[in-house]
């Protein structure tokens, strides 16, 4: 998978709208001081991609009065193909999901399903990981690099057969 852009609105650290074109950049150093929203790039990217994040529920919403809903978009690239995953999260209703293919023609075709969870599913389907491999694989959470190496033997073998 090959990010290719991030846009955050309301979400964790970030109230205003702010985007992340991955395609200007091949190697990025993120730095700044704590609760600047460093982890909260990192945290959007897998909320739109698998739901979860080191929050759930109302608490990924920007706590300012004025923010009604959490909003993450990431674009990227997989296996020759251009995918577009949108989360949204009003403030005390249900998250919205929308799942997208760019087709020859630069437009977006729906993959959404009807259910959010069919929609998750397909997500899965298409990038032949979930959350647990991701973050245990390619992708380490804030303080728990070591999370691999404190599972049990048998979540180790079923993480690194869902790898292989």
């Amino acid at each position: 998978m090959i990010p290719l852009s991030l846009r955050i609105a309301g979400f964790l650290s970030y109230l205003e709208p702010a985007e992340l074109d991955f395609t200007r950049f091949d190697l990025a150093c993120i730095s700044g001081s704590n609760g600047a929203g460093k982890s909260s790039l990192l945290d959007a990217i897998t909320w739109a991609l698998f739901g979860q994040a080191r929050r759930k529920d109302d608490s990924i919403l920007n706590n300012h009065k004025k923010n009604t809903a959490a909003e993450v978009t990431f674009i990227f690239a997989y296996e020759g193909n251009t995918y577009r995953i949108q989360r949204t999260k009003p403030r005390d209703k249900t998250v919205l999901l929308e799942y997208h293919i760019q087709d020859a023609d630069g437009k977006w075709r729906p993959l959404t399903e009807s259910t959010m969870r069919a929609t998750q599913a397909r997500i899965i389907q298409t990038l032949r990981l979930d959350y647990d491999t991701f973050i245990n694989a390619s992708f380490f959470l804030q303080g728990k690099a070591d999370l691999f190496a404190q599972q049990n033997p048998g979540d180790r073998k079923k993480i690194l057969s869902n790898i292989l």
